[in-house]
């Protein structure tokens, strides 16, 4: 029996031998698990702080029930070629888990990404499962390229949106990656991503934004992942 249980952990750590996952979890499990500003790089962490979002502080520019799950930023907004019905879904029976916040200690420095971490608990795995298609079938109708000419002037300008399919242990869903222009601004942009998986009874997201100067490369998307791995091996 000794040797076996040798083995089997020997497995585990090379091929995931008893590792499948839980087949349910709660808002504890979630909460537990989220990124903290501690999880942060030595050079990062001294500029961050985490925090809980007040769920009665709404984002009006962008606004998204706390049932909801983001599917295509500021489309209520948009000029674009192909019409969408909104900047989100709100998937049936999801129960809202907590917003977690790691991001900048100054609230000038636009640079240090802010990371925001939510998730919906639901009944089953086969009603999460359902919700998931609905936010799946929404990321698939947001346009590559529109603009948005009306709103407060932050929210102005170019969006160029892609997304990718992503799996991680058992975890699958998708992220999506959006850079943002604005016509006032002449040096920065907006590098953000946005990242939805789902697992048993569970769809968790998190979005990732910064500013980066026009010319540089964007990396909100390695960040997303980054920090996804650090949340789905807590999870297991």
């Amino acid at each position: 029996m000794r040797v076996v249980a040798l083995v089997c952990a020997l497995a585990a750590v090379l091929a995931g031998c008893g590792s499948e996952g839980k087949s349910t979890y709660t808002s504890a499990d979630i909460t537990a698990a989220y990124f903290k500003a501690s999880d942060e790089s030595a050079t990062a962490r001294p500029r961050v702080e985490g925090y809980w979002a007040d769920p009665d502080d709404h984002q009006h520019t962008n606004y998204v029930p706390r049932e909801g799950i983001e599917t295509c930023p500021q489309a209520q907004r948009a000029n674009a070629s192909t019409p969408v019905d909104g900047n989100s879904v709100t998937p049936d029976a999801g129960e809202p888990v907590n917003q977690f916040v790691v991001g900048p200690k100054d609230v000038d420095d636009i640079r240090t990404p802010q990371i925001t971490q939510g998730a919906l608990v639901f009944g089953t795995s086969a009603i999460a499962g359902a919700g998931m298609k609905a936010v799946a079938g929404a990321l698939a109708k947001c346009p590559g390229n529109y603009e948005v000419r009306g709103g407060p002037s932050p929210i102005l300008g170019t969006y160029s949106v892609s997304s990718r399919e992503i799996e991680s242990g058992g975890w699958k869903g998708y992220v999506q990656q959006i850079a943002h222009t604005n016509p006032a601004d002449d040096v920065y942009y907006e590098d953000a991503a946005h990242v939805v998986v789902q697992r048993a009874n569970v769809i968790l997201y998190l979005d990732v934004t910064h500013s980066k100067i026009i010319g540089e490369r964007s990396d909100s998307s390695v960040k997303a992942e980054s920090v996804l791995r650090t949340v789905l091996t807590r999870l297991g």
